[in-house]
């Protein structure tokens, strides 16, 4: 599943989890505007890529099991992280894939790519559908995990 209809069920459980903490508390802590967070959990939204690694920093949660690709909650503990694009590129590397065969094989043009480069950051679906193309898992993918 690639259209993270389960992430907001996802997050409502790992608030309940952690203490019931409010949108504000939670708010204040990812550093977002509390209505950005009841957006999120009514599913209006897609979250960036920067706010979900906050998210599952926060919850010690895989990305994976966040954004309900798996049923797992394994716990990630947060470590600091490369940019996307350098961290894309090394996974790239060792997947055996070019930037210009995903440009020609998805609908993540070199455009996309020369953004990423300079520093902006995909959305969560998009890095979830690049990482079902490269067949590895959202925390690889950005570098939360060695695996």
């Amino acid at each position: 599943m690639s259209n993270l209809s389960l992430f907001p069920d996802r997050l409502k459980e790992l608030i309940f989890d952690n203490g019931q903490m409010t949108s504000y508390e939670l708010a204040e802590k990812v550093g977002v505007h509390f209505t950005t967070v009841n957006l999120w959990l009514r599913g209006e939204i897609l979250i960036s890529l920067a706010n979900a690694v906050k998210l599952a920093d926060l919850f010690s949660c895989s990305l994976d099991y966040l954004a309900g690709l798996s049923e797992v909650d394994r716990k990630v503990p947060a470590r600091p992280l490369e940019p996307f694009y350098t961290r894309l590129r090394a996974v790239m590397k060792s997947c055996g894939v070019t930037r210009y065969r995903i440009a020609k094989e998805t609908e993540y043009k070199d455009a996309y790519f020369t953004k990423w480069s300079r520093g902006s950051n995909p959305d969560l679906i998009t890095v979830i559908k690049l990482a079902q193309y490269l067949n590895v898992s959202l925390d690889y993918l950005v570098g939360r995990t060695d695996y």
